[in-house]
């Protein structure tokens, strides 16, 4: 079973924070959401690639089964990308063999666990049926 959260606020989720291989990501009062050089989720983090760029995030309710286990999540959706690094791919296979194309635009969802760091959104990579959590972490 996944870590959910059902009591977070906004407030605790503005800020600056750091994710996987170096990225960045940060969350403003205002909605307004930057992230840089963020993998993929699910299947997208094992082909290596980091997206820079601008959007917006909110805080989704859940209960409609469209959440990680339908808890409230953190929705990030980047609809100006700025840049795209290609990481070498987390593992060959028929699958990551060709570098990924371009993107105009992306959507993360970010589900929540309370740690002794305090809240820490995190996000499925990986394998949807065995997935790995890469935690966000407050940059100070």
């Amino acid at each position: 079973m996944l870590p959910t959260v059902h009591d977070a606020s906004t407030s605790e989720l503005t800020g600056d924070w750091k994710g996987p291989d170096g990225a960045q990501v940060s969350l403003d009062q205002g909605g307004r959401a930057e992230v840089r050089e963020l993998g993929g989720e699910d299947w997208d983090f094992d082909d290596g690639w980091g997206l820079s760029g601008t959007g917006t995030w909110q805080l989704i309710e859940g209960g409609n089964g469209e959440t990680i286990g339908g808890a409230p999540a953190v929705q990030i959706a980047i609809t100006k990308v700025t840049g795209q690094i290609q990481r070498a791919p987390r593992s060959i296979d028929e699958w990551t063999t060709t570098p990924q194309a371009p993107l105009s635009e992306y959507t993360w969802e970010f589900g929540m666990e309370r740690t002794g760091k305090g809240l820490q959104p995190y996000y499925l990579a990986g394998d949807p049926d065995a997935p790995n959590l890469y935690h966000l972490e407050r940059v100070p």
